[in-house]
């Protein structure tokens, strides 16, 4: 069922009120699994950042030493 297609004035029998219902829960799961995905790319590639600045540094602060 293509949630898309069920406007405010439908009448929904039961049956596709508890798929609608179930296809909604679906995307709310798949809205989470996304945003968690990227929020842990994020907190990666920020370690890695960090990471690579501090080497930076500290190969700078050795060559003015």
């Amino acid at each position: 069922m293509d949630v898309s297609s069920v406007g405010y004035g439908s009448a929904l029998t039961p049956e596709l009120q508890a798929q609608y219902a179930v296809k909604c829960m679906q995307m709310s799961q798949q809205t989470s699994y996304i945003a968690g995905s990227l929020i842990q790319d994020t907190a990666e590639i920020s370690a890695e950042a960090l990471a690579k600045c501090t080497e930076e540094m500290n190969a700078s602060l050795e060559r003015l030493l």
